[in-house]
């Protein structure tokens, strides 16, 4: 025979309980608790800033844009073969994860990944 529907039973409201603490403690240990810093850092979107000096420092842009942060790339401390080459690279990584890359200036480049969407009203 099916028992009554018991409202603060079925929210675990119900002060007469068969379990002990101890079993009632291991009850929601997978809930993970939302914060404030949590809530503000969900949609969050970076853009870096890099101007390397060599073309060494091409790892770390890399990452970056691996990490799905946005970098703004100023090749003017660099020679025009390493620039090319760093450029090549860069045209690699963002092939491989989907993302982009336009001309701003002259020596600077806008590199970014999937989730960022460029529009230029110029076109």
């Amino acid at each position: 025979m099916a028992s009554k529907f018991n409202f603060s039973n079925f929210f675990g409201l119900d002060t007469a309980s068969e379990e002990t603490p101890e079993q009632q403690k291991g009850v929601g240990n997978n809930v993970i608790p939302i914060t404030r810093e949590g809530i503000n850092n969900i949609n969050q979107s970076n853009i870096e800033i890099v101007q390397p000096k060599t073309y060494a420092e091409i790892e770390t842009i890399g990452k970056k844009l691996m990490d799905d942060s946005a970098v703004i790339v100023k090749l003017d401390k660099l020679d025009v073969e390493s620039s090319a080459r760093m450029i090549d690279f860069l045209n690699g990584v963002l092939f491989a994860i989907h993302g982009k890359i336009e001309r701003l200036g002259q020596d600077i480049f806008l590199c970014s990944p999937k989730k960022f969407n460029i529009t230029n009203s110029d076109s």
